[in-house]
């Protein structure tokens, strides 16, 4: 099995998946799961997307066409967003952290 995309959430890696079974295509989503293990916090990276290595090829060009039909200002062509988002939420985890260990003592 190889990782063909990396999704921001359990319903686009879900949808992708759904995409490429239309295909013909069997793909298989994982860690869609782990983002329950954060809580209400929304997680962003955890859920990708697997198919057989002989659909690998196939597979990434699907995505591409699916990457390329989306609009220009929506979030999935703007990665710098994703990396400051996930930025923001480990700082606020590490806070998080650090304010828990000031009021355990």
């Amino acid at each position: 099995m190889k990782c063909v995309f990396h999704a921001r959430d359990g319903i686009e890696a879900h949808m992708l998946a759904d995409l490429l079974g239309q295909v013909g295509i069997m793909a298989q989503v994982q860690g869609d799961m782990l983002q329950g293990a954060v809580g209400e916090l929304p997680a962003a990276g955890l859920a990708s997307v697997w198919v057989a290595e002989s659909d690998e090829s196939r597979a990434r060009e699907v995505i591409a066409d699916f990457e390329a039909s989306q609009p220009a200002d929506s979030p999935q062509r703007r990665p710098e967003m994703q990396r400051s988002f996930t930025r923001g939420l480990l700082l606020g985890m590490v806070i998080g952290v650090v304010v828990m260990l000031v009021l355990l003592r």
